[in-house]
């Protein structure tokens, strides 16, 4: 005897379901990354609009019909409301349900059919797009056009228009139209991102423990962070990276704060789109003679200071908050430029005399250079010191500090071998700010001024293994 599938959502999938039915919204993306229970809440949803609005149509969208045979039919099979289907008719791929409404599994073909003629004759209440970042943005509009175009003859109330997509990190439209406009806070009021991860998916993670371990260890950097993460910014390299020796697999590792051990904070005083503060620890080795052989450098956390917390005392607010008890030493650096008394500060202060006074519990040392180090010339002993760890210097950034290491990915080479800084322009306060780079930039500084004896040897042609302590570069009165 056939028996209805019965689907029980967890907390993400009933909030996608939710805000589609709230009538709030016209279109709602769910997704960012593998395995967050995107299909099935899909497929759910519309089977229950099916339920609602007897005699409605709904077309569910995938890119090709060989991908519906593949990818979603498998789904469908396992969720199906068996006792409330009528017929499933395969070669128009419309699913009828007893009380007339229907699902029509629409293969969007457009590398056969690029003017959309086939769209053009569909009447149906409402779309839903399967990874709809596998589909062109002409046919994402196209879906507006057309949801709500079915009438349901003798219905007292006609559904809502409704367009709905599931979807994984992409660099493409839907990026570019969706999910920076919601990071930005700038997504049309009509329109509603919710992002999914599988750390959503818990009856998954229950009933399979070592899925999500095997990933880890199976996945390379990249598609971990994109697929598992739900790591829209990041990408694979392209060419023109500045960090060209930079690898994901290699330097971006889980890393973790060790009481024992100083803290070194470095900043750049860029107040927009935030104000960032690297957290690290240097980690010597030694042999079993207690020789030093190689030093570590760890980044530990980061901290961005957004709007209207991007100030000196907001950010070393987070960092006490937490770092609160740390009793082994800090160590301060940073942009050399920031040094000067800065007239958007209080008369007589600079930069980084506010950043002593502010963290004056952790009894700071300032490390700060006379000036900052060519931009070429450090740019190619980092990439030195990643390619071969030169000097013995092993840099690894902790997974967690995801806009760094998007910086490290994103941020290219211009012309003159200098770091390209491209701008952007808050949507909301009209300013403009550099997109990518701000965390780098720091990094910059504490690797040059903690390291600065292999830095010189580097410059000087002469470098070789040679491990020393950065120096208190210049003594400050405070």
């Amino acid at each position: 005897m056939n028996k209805e599938v019965l689907f029980h959502p967890f907390a993400k999938q009933q909030e996608f379901i939710d805000a589609s039915f709230s009538g709030k919204y016209n279109f709602v993306l769910f997704g960012g990354a593998i395995r967050g229970g995107k299909t099935y809440a899909l497929l759910a949803m519309f089977i229950v609009l099916c339920r609602i609005y007897p005699r409605s149509r709904w077309a569910i969208v995938r890119k090709d019909l060989p991908t519906i045979k593949k990818n979603l039919y498998p789904s469908w099979d396992k969720i199906k409301p068996t006792n409330f289907i009528k017929a499933h008719n395969h070669e128009t791929h419309t699913v009828t349900f007893l009380n007339g409404s229907q699902i029509i599994f629409f293969p969007e073909s457009y590398e056969t059919d690029k003017e959309l003629n086939r769209w053009r004759g569909l009447e149906v209440n409402g779309f839903g797009f399967e990874e709809i970042n596998e589909c062109q943005e002409v046919s994402f509009y196209k879906a507006f056009e057309r949801a709500g175009s079915y009438i349901i003859k003798g219905a007292k109330v006609q559904p809502k228009p409704l367009v709905v997509g599931t979807c994984n990190p992409t660099n493409g439209w839907v990026k570019d139209v969706i999910y920076d406009p919601w990071k930005q806070g700038t997504l049309k009021p009509a329109w509603h991102y919710i992002q999914s991860r599988i750390y959503d998916n818990t009856p998954l993670l229950t009933e399979q423990p070592h899925y999500l371990p095997s990933l880890k260890e199976n996945l390379n950097r990249f598609e971990y962070e994109v697929y598992v993460e739900g790591n829209w910014d990041i990408q694979l390299k392209t060419g023109g990276e500045y960090y060209k020796c930079f690898e994901l697999d290699q330097h971006v590792k889980p890393t973790s704060y060790n009481p024992e051990l100083p803290i070194h904070i470095s900043w750049d005083d860029n107040v927009n789109p935030y104000l960032p503060c690297g957290v690290f620890q240097i980690q010597l080795h030694k042999d079993k003679d207690g020789k030093v052989i190689s030093k570590e450098l760890r980044m530990i956390d980061e901290i961005k200071g957004i709007t209207p917390n991007n100030t000196i005392k907001a950010v070393c607010n987070e960092f006490i908050r937490r770092f609160q008890g740390h009793e082994s030493g800090l160590f301060v650096y940073g942009d050399a430029t920031a040094e000067k008394e800065d007239t958007k500060l209080e008369k007589g202060y600079s930069f980084y005399r506010l950043v002593l006074e502010a963290l004056r519990q952790f009894k700071p040392t300032l490390r700060l250079n006379k000036s900052n180090p060519s931009v070429v010339m450090r740019g190619n002993w980092i990439n030195t010191v990643f390619e071969k760890e030169l000097g013995g210097i092993k840099v690894i950034i902790g997974d967690h500090c995801k806009t760094t290491v998007n910086d490290f990915v994103l941020l290219k080479e211009a012309a003159d071998g200098t770091k390209l800084k491209e701008m952007d322009t808050d949507p909301k306060t009209g300013v403009r700010y550099q997109k990518v780079g701000h965390f780098t930039d720091l990094f910059d500084y504490i690797i040059c001024t903690a390291f600065a004896g292999e830095f010189q040897q580097y410059q000087k042609g002469t470098a070789g293994f040679h491990v020393s302590m950065g120096k208190n570069v210049q003594k400050r009165p405070y």
